[in-house]
């Protein structure tokens, strides 16, 4: 299953392209904005945040513009909980202002509070950016026939191959040739994280867990509480601290906790 993130974004480029516009997602970048072409053939910076329920996350460092090292000029907000998907458009310097004056109403109410933190918004904060395509330099109306859900996800999953291929063609010529590869005894854990799926495998003699999918992907840690501390902490962007015994549950269908497996 696709994480909410990376459906959301592959919505979002499907909406541009059938609004006339083109769409790259930019992974080389934190948190993987888009740059977005609109029918002027003027280029855009977007930021894109997704949910299915509830409210859309962000992060209170997001009120200071300074710290935007997506360096975007619109932030989208994809409700995938909706039949049609909604869609809210906002320029960053808004996003960050109507953060600012929340923040700045949280920290004036405990003095000494960290800047630092998610940070939630609900759908009354981005209402009046519904459809607004035009701040894009995309049109109001949509021709379906140009591109279809399908083609965001097969796009997708031929972006992820040419991933991993440079991946390996990379590895190969840095590396000598493997042994035959065997059986991984290590535990399957999988943890979901604001939108994100990490998958990692746990050893179970010596407790070291590495980082098998999504964020963090090849990372090694010496137990599995400094590894969701590290996988939290990357996603939001803020030092967090979390119990690797409730961060993690095992990848299989009765999602144990690890804690209650581990005993």
């Amino acid at each position: 299953m696709r994480d909410t993130a990376g459906r959301g974004i592959q919505a979002f480029i499907s909406e541009v392209i059938q609004r006339g516009g083109r769409a790259q997602r930019l992974d080389h970048l934190p948190r993987h904005p888009v740059e977005v072409w609109g029918v002027d053939g003027d280029s855009r910076i977007v930021r894109v945040r997704t949910k299915i329920d509830g409210d859309w996350q962000a992060r209170r460092q997001d009120a200071l513009p300074d710290t935007d090292d997506t360096g975007s000029q619109f932030w989208v907000f994809v409700d995938l909980g909706t039949d049609p998907t909604g869609y809210f458009v906002l320029p960053s310097d808004e996003v960050a202002a109507g953060i600012a004056d929340e923040v700045d109403l949280w920290m004036a109410d405990a003095p000494g509070r960290a800047h630092t933190g998610s940070h939630a918004i609900p759908l009354s904060s981005v209402v009046h950016g519904r459809d607004c395509w035009d701040l894009l330099g995309l049109t109001p109306a949509k021709d379906t026939t140009r591109y279809t859900d399908d083609d965001a996800a097969e796009a997708e999953a031929e972006r992820c191959a040419r991933n991993r291929a440079r991946k390996a063609s990379v590895g190969a010529a840095r590396k000598p040739a493997e042994p035959e590869a065997v059986e991984d005894l290590r535990l399957p854990v999988i943890a979901d994280r604001h939108g994100y799926r990490v998958k990692g495998r746990l050893d179970p003699d010596t407790g070291a867990l590495e980082i098998t999918a999504g964020p963090m992907e090849g990372r090694r840690f010496p137990d599995a509480t400094t590894a969701a501390s590290a996988v939290a902490s990357y996603i939001s962007g803020d030092t967090e601290t979390c119990d690797g015994d409730t961060f993690w549950r095992l990848d299989r269908p009765d999602s144990t906790p690890l804690g209650a497996y581990r005993g």
